[in-house]
């Protein structure tokens, strides 16, 4: 809770008492307690924002603070069941207030670890080389949103973005798409990441090298920002796609947004040619990623003028992927050669064409799994593509851990936890794992720093494997 929900919770108890008690308690204390009750809650409205967590302490406060009024100004007699009954029910709506607030925390963003200020940038981008495959509208052009973290040479004077740019659209799409209650998630627009929406790129390095996040089917770019920021931190442009139609939401504007297709991705077991549904959406996300490549281009022109004229190392461009986003980026660095490193997190490279499958990358790859991953289609396709790459890739995988533990879903509830939604490592930890994976990772393959060898012996969940 925040300091000025704390006075809240408080200041509820002292009306609370102040109803119950048959003790006679002088009018300038009950004018003040009334106040007080008053200020705080505007003060909380005004600088921290409503919450519906709190909307029952809300209205304690602002019932209890009448009934003190009725009771104790103009000297009404409430009797005793009367009060014992609404003490109940106040009591109650406490209790579901905490209750709620302790279910759907408002956490804070993990703190980077490099020594770089962090800035962030948006951008539409519509590809006119590509038909729109989901809108239902066959003249469309395939268009999509990126956000860039880089890092920043200041973030003096410059506004902090939240965690999700796009708001309450993104929050309650999210709710739609999971079957909560559609206000369930919108604590989550009050989250603040550590980036400063269109700080100046830093100066200490002429360029920096790039990486591309992917996020999964049903995901959506803020996902990863945990990863964005820690790489920006470090040194690297650092560029997260909305995947349109496969986001829960991607919002170009206030009067366009492009909600989730589920048509893109029928389910398996009622899908007879399921992999084809399933390859067609995989080479979309892939062709985001060029098409983000592209453009990228594009914004590196001093003809453009933008603030990332050359400063972009498009020499050293890396792929992050997890899941759909991972069977993309590997669909991408297959023929790419624009593409020097690419990770997947459960890279769902099942839908790739078996062809593809056996070309094997060229170029070094890193490949994480979680541990509900073990066992599963997309095993022996990814088998495949290790046997068969030219450069050797790493493989792990990190034992007591689900699919989603790979994005930031703990930063919604802990519940994901105790309903199985999120694996029995701690988040906190694993987030710092996996930031040391892939800074490690990148360093070796982007910078050239043969010191970031990854050790898997420092993490006992983190081992090896080695392909049967």
């Amino acid at each position: 809770m925040h300091i000025f929900e704390v006075f809240i919770f408080i200041l509820s108890m002292g009306l609370m008492w102040m109803f119950i008690s048959n003790r006679t308690t002088k009018k300038p204390y009950v004018v003040s307690l009334l106040s007080l009750s008053v200020l705080f809650l505007t003060l909380h409205i005004i600088v921290d924002g409503s919450r519906w967590q709190l909307f029952t302490l809300y209205f304690v406060v602002l019932f209890l603070g009448i009934m003190v009024y009725l009771k104790l100004i103009v000297n009404i007699v409430f009797k005793n069941f009367v009060r014992r009954s609404i003490i109940t029910v106040m009591t109650s709506f406490i209790v579901i207030s905490i209750a709620s607030a302790f279910v759907f925390p408002i956490y804070e963003m993990p703190t980077p670890n490099g020594e770089y200020l962090i800035g962030t940038s948006s951008y539409v981008i519509e590809d006119k080389n590509r038909d729109e495959l989901y809108s239902g509208d066959s003249s469309e052009f395939r268009k999509i949103k990126i956000q860039i973290w880089y890092p920043a040479e200041t973030i003096e004077g410059y506004e902090r973005a939240p965690w999700l740019e796009d708001g309450v659209v993104v929050a309650r799409s999210l709710s739609k798409d999971t079957g909560l209650p559609i206000f369930v998630l919108d604590h989550a627009v009050d989250i603040m990441s550590n980036s400063y929406i269109d700080a100046p790129i830093s100066s200490v390095l002429d360029k920096y090298p790039v990486i591309i996040i992917s996020h999964g089917w049903r995901g959506f770019r803020n996902l990863h920002s945990d990863f964005a920021e820690e790489l920006a931190s470090q040194g690297f442009v650092v560029v997260g796609i909305d995947h349109t139609y496969g986001s829960v939401a991607t919002v170009f504007s206030d009067d366009d947004i492009a909600y989730l297709n589920l048509d893109a991705l029928p389910e398996r077991e009622t899908t007879p040619d399921f992999l084809e549904y399933a390859n067609q959406l995989v080479n979309t996300y892939a062709g985001d990623i060029t098409t983000t490549i592209n453009y990228l281009e594009y914004l590196n022109d001093p003809f453009h003028q933008s603030q990332y004229d050359e400063k972009l190392d498009l020499n050293n461009i890396g792929l992050i992927g997890h899941s759909t986003g991972g069977g993309g980026s590997v669909a991408v660095a297959l023929n790419d050669n624009r593409i020097k490193s690419v990770l997947g997190l459960d890279a769902w490279v099942e839908p790739i064409d078996a062809n593809e499958i056996d070309k094997g990358l060229t170029i070094p790859s890193l490949f994480i799994r979680s541990g509900a991953w073990e066992i599963g289609y997309n095993n022996e396709s990814l088998y495949e593509l290790i046997e068969n790459s030219t450069y050797p890739s790493d493989f792990y995988q990190i034992d007591g851990t689900t699919h989603y533990d790979f994005a930031m879903v703990y930063m919604y509830s802990p519940l994901t936890k105790l309903i199985g939604f999120t694996g029995e490592v701690e988040s906190e930890y694993l987030t710092s794992i996996l930031k040391s994976m892939m800074t490690d990772f990148f360093n070796e393959t982007l910078n050239n720093d043969l010191n970031s060898e990854i050790d898997s012996d420092t993490w006992e969940e983190v081992r090896k494997i080695i392909i049967p």
